[in-house]
């Protein structure tokens, strides 16, 4: 995890704008296409650069650039530590949903 490895799980770096979106719709995929990725989330390219940039540095997103054709193309993937953080803050979040309301 990045920062300080919390050991309940909590991830903060996915707690900001649609980056915990953008690796919910990563985790169920190979590679993922920048234009893809940032109409499935609908925001802008500026944004999708801005989190995919801090999940990048984070350790948790891979990025491949290259072209199709002569056109310039994006991709990303979560990284193996980019799974196991998203599942980490996933439970997480279940555990303390359950919290507030056990029924």
């Amino acid at each position: 995890m990045s920062g300080d490895d919390r050991a309940d799980g909590r991830e903060p770096v996915f707690e900001t704008g649609p980056r915990l979106a953008l690796c919910a719709l990563l985790q169920g995929a190979d590679w993922v296409e920048f234009r893809t990725a940032r109409d499935m989330l609908g925001v802008s390219d500026s944004a999708i650069s801005k989190h995919s940039r801090t999940l990048e540095d984070a350790g948790y997103l891979e990025v491949r650039k290259g072209s199709v054709g002569r056109k310039p193309r994006t991709w990303f993937r979560l990284t193996p530590s980019g799974r196991d953080a998203l599942r980490g803050h996933l439970d997480w979040l279940a555990q303390l949903r359950h919290a507030l309301d056990p029924n």
